[in-house]
């Protein structure tokens, strides 16, 4: 049970704001359309935003497990496991390779709730992306939660992948990791993963999983809203399948496993 003068000094976070400028170089973006063999014009597809307003932390704010430390501008929640649990954004117009940009970010609430393994802190944020005008509203949920049981991995690295399925390979997250500059150890380094967070291995990141459906439903770029939902992990041993059905789209893990689910508006 986490102690409520804890849950209240987590609370008062609400309401505070950073402000990121970003030249929107094209070298991300190209680095991207590499690494997912999709093609790139004049403008950022869906979801590609996330590899820009990355600024580097200085070692003395990098927290253990590789993010910014906590108590700098997100809350410092006492629950070891963060991730990003589902997210909201909506496309107003797309935004110009090379113009420069900037991101307005505000924490809107924090709260906590009991579930299943244990106490659990959703922080959210809402983001404003402006180039002259506003061009995209985001919102983004990060789950704070206890260790909960240790996962289990569907295969071993050795074992075939099965028919219709695929695995995103270790140079796969390295590359997205610093195409983003997301330094979070769970994505990196696999004795943190087994010792620490109780990972089999290396997890893929949950906004390169949305990315993958959001490739699946935006085929023709315009002024939308995606909506995506992480439920449960995937690893880079973890075979796995993209189910689409009209403007909805999900990983499907091979365990039958619905790791994350995704609309589009």
């Amino acid at each position: 049970m986490i102690p409520a003068e804890t849950i209240e000094r987590c609370r008062v976070y609400a309401g505070r704001s950073r402000e990121t400028t970003d030249s929107m170089s094209p070298e991300p973006a190209q680095r991207l359309s590499v690494l997912l063999g999709a093609a790139l014009g004049q403008h950022l597809p869906l979801c590609w935003h996330w590899a820009y307003f990355n600024n580097a932390v200085k070692p003395e704010d990098t927290g253990h497990d590789g993010h910014e430390r906590l108590g700098l501008f997100l809350p410092d929640v006492p629950l070891p496991r963060r991730m990003w649990a589902s997210g909201e954004i909506e496309v107003l117009r797309q935004l110009d390779i090379g113009e420069p940009a900037t991101r307005h970010s505000q924490i809107e609430e924090v709260t906590f709730k009991p579930g299943r393994s244990g106490d659990l802190c959703f922080v959210t944020l809402r983001h404003d992306i402006e180039q002259g005008q506003l061009c995209i509203v985001e919102r983004q949920t990060i789950v704070y939660r206890q260790q909960g049981r240790p996962e289990t991995a569907l295969r071993s690295s050795d074992e075939p992948v099965p028919q219709g399925y695929i695995v995103v390979p270790d140079s796969t997250v390295l590359a997205y990791s610093a195409i983003t500059q997301n330094g979070h150890r769970i994505h990196w380094d696999r004795d943190f993963c087994r010792d620490v967070e109780s990972y089999p291995d290396l997890v893929v990141h949950g906004p390169l999983l949305a990315t993958l459906l959001a490739q699946e439903l935006d085929k023709e770029p315009k002024p939308c809203r995606f909506q995506y939902r992480a439920k449960a992990p995937v690893f880079v041993t973890s075979p796995f399948r993209i189910e689409k059905s009209g403007s909805t789209a999900r990983i499907m893990r091979s365990d039958g496993v619905e790791a994350m689910f995704a609309e589009y508006f």
